[in-house]
């Protein structure tokens, strides 16, 4: 038997799936209100943090691992221990995050990392992560041959919008070894951030949406100057 909140939330999933063609639209007004486009959920835990989705393939579990020592010590929304990301993209991805942050209240947070050479559980305090926070982890391997560099934990607030079958397709997108390959460490994770954005102040997203798998909008939701 289905309790009444678990009915609640079957219903809530069944109407945003109604609404999940207008995906492919073109990029969504940012109004002033689009905290109003998402489910606000309340006393949900994000207790542990095993730093990946539980669901996917994991090369990198930080288990046991906190090394506060290696966090940055002036506060930054990307941590990139790797040095996956030039001076200037650090710096444009912050301010993206800042700017979603602000509009929509979920925590998106970079970690690049190379396991065991990662803060670990420390990020947790570092960065305040709640119910509403989201870290994609960039690692490699110890080898340097993970099949997929990238690595997502999601907050149980996030994940009515943005369920567990859009992660997956996400991670197959853009952080294979193919993909890697031909454009690089830093095109795989700011095109997957574009994406997690523009699906956030969508309000729900099942699939990488087509105009970010080709690109087509990618460079313009970038240019638009949102996060200026």
């Amino acid at each position: 038997r289905y309790s009444s909140a678990m009915l609640r939330t079957i219903s809530l999933i069944t109407l945003f799936s109604a609404a999940a063609s207008a995906l492919r639209l073109p990029i969504p007004e940012i109004t002033a209100g689009p905290c109003a486009r998402r489910v606000a959920l309340q006393g949900l835990s994000f207790a542990a943090l095993p730093l990946a989705l539980p669901l996917l393939p994991v090369h990198a579990r930080p288990e046991g691992v906190n090394k506060p020592e290696l966090l940055p010590t002036e506060q930054t929304n990307v941590i990139d221990l790797e040095r996956y990301l030039t001076t200037g993209e650090v710096k444009n991805l912050d301010k993206q995050l800042a700017a979603l942050e602000k509009e929509t209240g979920f925590k998106l947070r970079i970690l690049c990392q190379r396991y065991p050479n990662t803060p670990g559980l420390a990020i947790k305090d570092y960065w305040g992560l709640d119910d509403n926070s989201i870290v994609m982890v960039a690692d490699k391997g110890t080898k340097g041959n993970s099949a997929n560099i990238l690595n997502f934990n999601v907050g149980e607030g996030a994940k009515l919008m943005l369920p567990n079958t859009f992660w997956t397709r996400l991670q197959s997108t853009f952080g294979t070894t193919f993909f890697v390959r031909d454009n690089g460490e830093d095109v795989a994770i700011t095109r997957a951030i574009d994406t997690i954005d523009y699906c956030l102040r969508a309000g729900f997203c099942t699939d990488v949406p087509t105009q970010f798998k080709t690109n087509d909008i990618g460079d313009a939701w970038r240019a638009s100057g949102l996060f200026k």
